[in-house]
């Protein structure tokens, strides 16, 4: 394993659960702590708003309410005054903004009427942002007609993960602890914590691991965490696409034998304290597989439906992303009896999607992301899907070698190009067909542009936008390194 590998595997395990602070998720803490709410005061961009910094709608929106309400429910100066009018006159533009993302953050829905709703019970004048959330207002009733009233509080579901979406006069604070984890979270959401924290007024068990979050993220707060398991399997996943994975052993047997101890029937989600998904199961089945280790692959019947596969339970849109990465998965796993009618149906979602030139999925906001996913997951198998997605890959190069869906924020080129390039290069393996100077062109702009994940701008979806810092290295590393051991024809 080159020196290069074995740092970041290194650091992976020295720096666990790494990730961008949360704007949002640090709003809920500062209710509760002050250096919390310091780091809002001095991140207010000068537009009024909080958030990312790509001007994405819905993180700016999600974001910008929550540092609202929290300023609001601990002002003691004058000057919080201006602070929040300028916030208020952000949020009222940029609502009729929302349309242009490219998908909604996670529980937009729900958490956009529970934020408006403790603001003007705070005395804000959000009377017009009141007023243009109401075409908002039947998505939010579907949701909510998905899920069982007596599930709301089920730690089965992911629901409880966005729980401040209840308000704090609707809160169970009795049935609330059925949702909470052994480490005192609830569902691993730093603000789903502070939220029950204050409403609870309770200084207890949550407050013990909002005390280690704040020690740990120097007072912010990351969408999630722990994530360990997603941190892990993602970023060997990205490593497996360049070299063997057992080339990485022993430094990666931590991770393996963690996985492996882990690893139920019901699969696995982002930690081993949350609900199974299909996107965490199929790619940490991929490579358990890989490694020799062969757990049952009928797990991934327990995401399925009659037509498609779920990713999460009661979700209202279904995952692109979660289908391209169980193909993936089944192409590592031949002698499954069902393997062929769990590819078709797969295929089948993703033929029907992919229909144009690129795909954007619910968990990244950059189609280079997805889009790049699905060639190299189909590549091989169902290469008359992805012809139109390499195609555009080719033809949005940029002159100086990168790609980006956001020339706006000039350094997420750094990632999108990274996927982008993997894609082709995966192609250029099977096939050949891949100009040779597009793969240069894209390597060395990788390679001069390169920078550290914590760096480069949020492009991943949760409440609001995020980056899983080692994810984000091992695909750049990766693909650098697929490069240089390249076999030209």
């Amino acid at each position: 394993m080159s020196q290069e590998f074995s740092t970041f595997v290194n650091r992976m395990q020295m720096l666990p659960n790494h990730c961008a602070p949360s704007p949002y998720d640090t709003a809920w803490m500062a209710w509760l702590y002050s250096e919390s709410r310091e780091w809002l005061i001095d991140t207010q961009r000068p537009d009024g708003s909080w958030g990312a910094e790509l001007e994405y709608f819905h993180d700016r929106v999600t974001a910008t309410l929550a540092a609202m309400n929290a300023i609001a429910a601990t002002s003691t100066n004058g000057h919080d005054l201006k602070r929040l009018q300028r916030g208020i006159r952000y949020v009222e533009r940029a609502i009729p903004q929302l349309s242009k993302d490219a998908f909604e953050t996670v529980s937009f829905e729900l958490l956009l009427p529970g934020l408006v709703k403790i603001g003007k019970s705070l005395g804000l004048k959000y009377d017009l942002i009141e007023e243009s959330i109401e075409p908002f207002r039947p998505l939010y009733e579907q949701k909510l007609a998905l899920i069982p009233e007596e599930m709301i509080y089920s730690p089965k579901i992911p629901l409880a993960h966005s729980l401040e979406f209840i308000g704090f006069d609707n809160l169970d604070l009795v049935a609330v602890e059925n949702v909470r984890a052994i480490n005192g979270s609830i569902h691993n959401s730093p603000g789903a914590t502070a939220f029950v924290e204050v409403a609870s007024g309770k200084s207890g068990r949550g407050r013990e691991y909002l005390d280690t979050v704040a020690q740990r993220y120097n007072g912010t707060a990351p969408v999630h965490t722990p994530f360990e398991l997603y941190e892990m399997i993602w970023s060997l996943h990205h490593l497996s696409l360049n070299i063997p994975l057992e080339d990485l052993r022993p430094a990666i047997d931590p991770f393996v034998q963690l996985l492996g101890h882990v690893w139920t029937d019901q699969g696995v989600g982002f930690s081993t304290l949350f609900v199974p998904d299909s996107d965490d199961t199929s790619l940490g089945l991929r490579l358990l597989h890989k490694l020799g280790i062969n757990v049952d692959p009928r797990v991934l019947e327990r995401f399925e439906t009659e037509s498609h596969f779920r990713c999460l339970p009661y979700e209202r849109n279904l995952s692109l992303d979660a289908h391209i990465h169980i193909v993936h998965a089944l192409k590592g796993v031949p002698h499954f009896p069902r393997r062929d009618d769990m590819l078709l149906k797969a295929l089948n979602i993703l033929g029907r999607y992919l229909t144009g030139d690129y795909i954007v999925d619910k968990w990244h906001v950059s189609p280079y992301y997805s889009t790049s996913h699905a060639i190299i997951g189909l590549i091989g198998l169902a290469d008359n899907i992805i012809a139109k997605q390499i195609d555009w890959l080719l033809k949005t190069q940029r002159e100086d070698g990168s790609w980006t869906f956001y020339p706006q924020v000039p350094k997420a080129a750094v990632e999108e190009t990274a996927y982008a390039l993997m894609a082709l290069m995966t192609v250029y393996e099977h096939r050949g067909d891949i100009p040779r100077e597009a793969i240069e062109k894209g390597y060395r702009y990788l390679a001069d542009h390169r920078a550290p994940a914590e760096a480069l701008p949020t492009l991943w979806i949760h409440k609001v936008l995020y980056s899983p810092y080692h994810i984000v290295d091992a695909a750049i590393l990766s693909t650098l390194a697929k490069y240089r051991s390249l076999k030209w024809n």
